[in-house]
């Protein structure tokens, strides 16, 4: 599917983007109902130098992890700056509060980010609890890529590894905001204890 064609079988936006976000569309995609995430609308700038870099990245990690639980389905790549990738229909774990989530929706985030990482991928923003999606029917999905880091080599298998040190966190993290109750000794370590990554990271800028 060309872009014409993407933009021709538009059904509704999910996503308007503002700035540098891109937007995401509900698209007919031969009869199947796929969303499509496109940059479009993003600055000249941007949507020349930065947009192709982010798009591949994306597309090469969720090629990556096909066929992984929990990780949308890659259907194809559009142009330099939009794709297609199975649609969701969720809500983003960002919008629940204290109490409201179940507690077996925990040990299923840890499940995905765990066989997320035994493919050698790391997502690099789990911090951001909208990059997770509860679905109906209680299942877990994890979106965004942009900042996936794939292992393929001695260098890029250690900078994963130290990626997916922070993914790590984020369970504890989504306990303490809205079931503290569930918070264990080797999650509270993990909060109180920045990884290597992190420690850099503070070092570079200086807070």
């Amino acid at each position: 599917m060309n872009r014409t064609e993407f933009e021709r079988h538009i059904i509704r936006p999910i996503h308007t983007g503002k700035g540098f976000q891109s937007s995401v569309y509900l698209v007919d995609w031969n009869g199947e109902q796929v969303a499509v995430k496109d940059f479009a609308r993003a600055p000249k700038w941007f949507r020349r130098l930065v947009a192709p870099l982010l798009v591949s990245r994306e597309c090469r990690a969720l090629k990556h992890l096909l066929g992984t639980p929990g990780i949308p389905r890659f259907i194809g790549k559009i142009d330099r700056v939009a794709f297609a990738l199975q649609f969701i229909e969720g809500t983003p774990i960002s919008t629940f509060a204290k109490g409201e989530l179940a507690p077996e929706t925990f040990p299923r985030i840890a499940h995905i980010v765990e066989g997320m990482h035994a493919r050698g991928v790391a997502h690099g923003d789990l911090k951001r609890r909208s990059n997770l999606l509860l679905a109906p029917d209680g299942s877990v999905w994890i979106i965004d890529f942009a900042a996936a880091v794939i292992a393929r080599g001695p260098l890029s298998r250690r900078l994963m590894q130290s990626v997916a040190e922070v993914d790590d966190k984020s369970l504890p993290r989504l306990k303490k905001f809205v079931a503290p109750e569930l918070l264990t000794e080797e999650d509270q370590w993990k909060l109180e204890n920045p990884t290597k990554l992190e420690k850099w990271a503070k070092k570079l800028l200086g807070r």
